[in-house]
């Protein structure tokens, strides 16, 4: 339901600003209508509505709207780009309000990630860490069972700006967290939950699928996610030396709410579960079991 009112509010109040401001109040609705119209252009205004209705069915980013759908037409045009530079400033506004409430959009809240049965209560709720922009949600567990090692384990959620299709989301999320070492930061908060210094620690990247299919014994859970795996290594005490493995899987929703858990074991890196499905099916139940 949020997500469709973070989809509704950036064309509605596009739409009502831009007739309130642009057109003569002396006209009738009508008349007001077809002279917004005619000033932003019937190309530009047009597209506009279609592509926000497209939203639901662009992949990677909705920002792909302004860059592939509405930009090019009055770039390429030749009277589209002369009708601009005449009327440059209300049609300036009228994207450039669309553009900034589709992404002040994304700070409208998600959803808190759930405590599966088998885990103990999060010994961090609601982490403060996380942005303000775009809304995010994250609790933090650690599990010390009859596992292999102990492990801290992050669950995100976030709010993917102007992106409301999950289509191919986890993958271009997994690409920007690699190339910005987003995840340096979780294998630095795991040290220091468990008495480590973080300095000592660093991320290598594991070659392997980029794609684990998740199923249990019942087969009420069946699904493929994008998996990303990396080696945690240390110099300390010996120069190269594997201490662990972190384990980070993407899953997006319809409405643009991105669901990411980190799993960080340190101890065996040779372990019996290397996809860590124990630990990611108890998450994926407890998501069957809220919804």
């Amino acid at each position: 339901m949020l997500s469709l009112v973070a989809w509704i509010i950036p064309i509605f109040f596009t739409s009502i600003l831009s007739f309130l401001l642009i057109t003569d109040k002396k006209n009738n609705f009508k008349s007001r209508f077809d002279e917004l119209r005619e000033v932003l252009g019937k190309s530009l205004f047009d597209i506009l509505l279609i592509s926000h209705f497209l939203l639901w069915i662009v992949p990677l980013n909705g920002l792909l709207i302004l860059f592939g759908f509405i930009l090019p037409p009055q770039v390429i045009n030749k009277k589209q780009r002369e009708s601009w530079s005449l009327k440059y400033k209300p049609r300036s506004f009228f994207l450039g309000i669309w553009l900034v409430l589709i992404l002040m959009s994304a700070s409208i809240p998600v959803s808190n990630p759930d405590t599966p049965n088998e885990w103990d209560e999060p010994i961090i709720i609601d982490d403060e860490r996380v942005s303000f922009w775009p809304a995010s949600s994250q609790n933090v567990w650690l599990l010390d069972r009859n596992l292999d090692s102990p492990a801290v384990v992050t669950v995100l959620h976030q709010r993917v700006p102007a992106t409301f299709c999950p289509w191919l989301v986890d993958y271009s999320t997994s690409f920007i967290v690699e190339t910005l070492h987003i995840d340096e930061a979780r294998l630095e908060e795991t040290a220091i939950r468990l008495g480590l210094n973080p300095d000592d620690f660093r991320l290598e990247k594991i070659n392997s699928e980029s794609q684990h299919r998740y199923k249990n014994s019942d087969q009420s859970i069946d699904v493929s996610l994008v998996v990303s795996k990396r080696k945690i290594i240390t110099d300390f005490p010996f120069e190269n030396t594997v201490v662990g493995e972190l384990i980070t899987a993407y899953q997006v929703d319809w409405g643009g709410e991105l669901r990411v858990i980190t799993i960080t074991q340190i101890g065996n890196s040779n372990s019996n579960d290397p996809w860590a499905e124990e630990i990611i099916l108890e998450w994926l139940d407890s998501r069957v079991d809220s919804n």
